[in-house]
């Protein structure tokens, strides 16, 4: 299923409650994987924000992790204590992701996955797909793409 948002930086925390509500839904365990796509400043790392505060982590602390690729924060959420933010910009090749070790993120209880750029690394395999594309300096497009277990 596929759900479609014109949303403002402001609108954010209220769509990131909406994506934690849906993958909240039926949770037995293991981790959530949400993928975000889109153009360079389209709102990925905003949105993680949104996403990181709902969980109960502080936006400041929560930026790009470009260079450094994968940065994990605790929170306080009752499901989801860890987020496990990715950036997978500046991956030419799929191998590189080996040193992530996502295998084990996605066994441990409570975390949610952000994978920005998630192409470049050829993951594929997410509880949600979030496109953001730029309408202006302030409006975003955003479409969220629901893998069938959430519909």
């Amino acid at each position: 299923m596929k759900e479609t948002f014109t949303v403002s930086e402001k609108e954010l925390p209220e769509l990131a409650e909406k994506v934690i509500q849906t993958l909240s839904r039926g949770y037995e365990g293991g981790a959530r994987v949400v993928l975000l796509e889109g153009d360079l400043g389209a709102g990925k790392t905003t949105f993680t924000k949104a996403l990181g505060q709902a969980l109960g982590i502080q936006a400041e602390d929560i930026f790009s992790p470009t260079f450094i690729l994968k940065k994990e924060h605790k929170g306080e959420h009752v499901l989801f204590s860890r987020l496990v933010h990715i950036d997978a910009y500046r991956f030419e090749h799929e191998d590189e992701a080996k040193v992530l070790k996502l295998h084990e993120d996605l066994e441990k209880n409570g975390t949610l996955i952000v994978i920005e750029w998630p192409s470049q690394m050829g993951w594929r395999d997410g509880d949600i797909t979030i496109r953001f594309t730029v309408l202006d300096e302030e409006t975003r497009n955003i479409e969220i793409e629901y893998a069938s277990s959430h519909a």
